[in-house]
């Protein structure tokens, strides 16, 4: 089943809309860039790295990613929306 991230598309995280694009930042896959044009874009997600929702793989990712906490909107924050993470598990959508 297709992740919440896909290039192109409008995700909202923290009551804010993101456009997810291709990263031109060295290792990473996705940036997500307020559509507000307000603020900095947030690069996330390695390079040449799959996420592979619903599986152990991403359960491992969502425990251990559960345990990061900010106050603010974070590159861990659309990486959880990658992984499609309910608390600690993953879920296939």
């Amino acid at each position: 089943m297709a992740s919440r991230i896909q290039l192109g598309k409008v995700v909202k995280a923290g009551g804010k809309s993101f456009r997810i694009g291709r990263s031109t930042r060295k290792g990473k896959k996705y940036k997500a860039c307020p559509t507000s044009g307000k603020g900095s874009c947030i690069h996330f997600g390695a390079t040449g790295f799959t996420a592979k929702p619903g599986t152990s793989k991403g359960d491992n990712y969502c425990a251990r990613s559960s345990g990061i906490k900010a106050d603010r909107i974070s590159p861990n924050t659309f990486a959880r929306m990658l992984w499609n993470c309910q608390g600690k598990k993953s879920m296939k959508k």
